[in-house]
Order: structure tokens, then sequence, then C-alpha cells
């Protein structure tokens, strides 16, 4: 098994804050634009009636939590980085959503927000960052009301064998190459391919959710298995 890298919480939020002004526009690029359609994908299976609370959590800059306010009544994002969310805020300001979309600095596994004060929670690419992902997905039970939904965005390793290999030498050779050009974060680009190589599968991942209070767990496999979208109601 490949060495699980340094998750500490403030290594982490340097390395965001440090890649944060070229953040969106590598995601954009690196996935090939799909990463929009990831996000509409677990926006929909909160099923939401736009009178809702959405806890956003590891929302970086806000694409999510701007995504999500079209049907939510009311936002709020939370994250480790403080450049992340100062370039998320920007955003939201210039779509005239300060009214109803909130970000604030905090941690995932200690969310600043009251029990059962959420009707959803999301979290896009974020939960294999935090150190104790458990400890996280405790914190979001915890938040989120009795039938509450959830909807977790996390990369993958494809199973199917003519995209595995392709995939695999992409992701560990030209992604990290494209991040370091661009961002001139040489760490953050090795870092992502190691964080999802050592990441819980999909199979633990689900036990994961269900030891900390979820029902009605699934994981659906998302572009080859790029991706996977993980649901659940909170019991």
């Amino acid at each position: 098994m490949a060495h699980a890298p340094d998750k500490s919480p403030d290594r982490i939020a340097g390395m965001f804050d440090a890649i944060a002004p070229r953040y969106d526009l590598l995601n954009h690029l690196l996935s090939a634009g799909i990463d929009r359609r990831w996000r509409a994908a677990a926006i929909r299976s909160l099923k939401l009636t736009g009178r809702e609370t959405l806890l956003d959590v590891c929302a970086g800059t806000a694409d999510v939590a701007l995504a999500g306010r079209s049907h939510a009544s009311r936002v709020i994002g939370v994250d480790f980085s403080g450049a992340m969310l100062a370039l998320g805020l920007q955003k939201v300001r210039a779509a005239g959503e300060s009214h109803a979309i909130t970000l604030v600095r905090g941690d995932a596994m200690r969310l600043p927000v009251a029990d059962r004060s959420v009707d959803a929670v999301t979290v896009a690419f974020g939960i294999r960052n935090v150190q104790q992902p458990e400890v996280a997905c405790v914190e979001m039970a915890r938040a989120l009301r009795p039938g509450g939904r959830l909807a977790i965005l996390e990369f993958g390793v494809p199973r199917i064998p003519g995209i595995k290999p392709l995939y695999l030498w992409y992701f560990t050779h030209v992604l990290p190459r494209i991040g370091r050009a661009i961002s001139g974060h040489a760490a953050a680009y090795s870092y992502l391919p190691a964080s999802v190589g050592t990441f819980a599968s999909p199979a633990e991942f689900m036990q994961t959710l269900r030891a900390a209070g979820f029902s009605d767990v699934r994981a659906d496999p998302l572009t080859f298995g790029i991706v996977y979208l993980y649901t659940a109601l909170r019991k």
C-alpha cells in the first residue's frame, strides 16, 4: 500500500492557501470541464425544494455553495483555507448572494454549526483531505436533521480494464506536471494522486458513513469511476 501523505490540518490549509489563485482554473482544465457536471449531480441528489439550509463542508472557492444556492434558501460554507474562502467570498459577492451564502473558516472535524441545524450536507473532493474522515462524517451526521441528505463527491480509481491504466498514467504523471506548471506549487499536485491512492475504497467509505449514523448509503461511479458520488440519509 502507498504511503499515506501528511494530512495535518495546518499543512493542508497552507497547501490550499498556496494554490488558491489557480485552483478554479486547474479544476476545470484538469477535468476537461466535467467537474461542473459532477457538482450538479451531487446537488440534484439532495432533492432540495428551495426551502432548505445546505451546509457545504470543505467549501473551497464556493463553487458548490453557489450551485446549491439555486436549490436552497440558505447555504453555509466551511473551509480551513483562508485564501480559498477569500476567493469564494469574491464570487459570492459578484453573484449577489451575500444575503444567502455565509462562508466560515473552520475544520471539518469540528464543524461550527449547531446539532440538527441543517437539512443537507455536501462535500466536493475534500473528505480525503481531512485528517480523520470518520470524525468528519460523525460531525456531518450531528449537524444534519433526521432524514437530512448527504452528498459527497470524491475521486476514485476506475475499474474498467482499458480505462484504468490510462487514467493512472494521466493522474500520476501528466496531471502533477500540469498542476506544478500552472500553480507553481510542486507539492500540491504530487499530493493529489497520493491522497487519492491511499483513500478508503468505496466499500470501506460506505461503512464509515453507516458507522457515523447514516442509512441508505450508496456509492455511484461517475465518468467510468474516476469520481464517486456517495449519498446517504441521516438516520
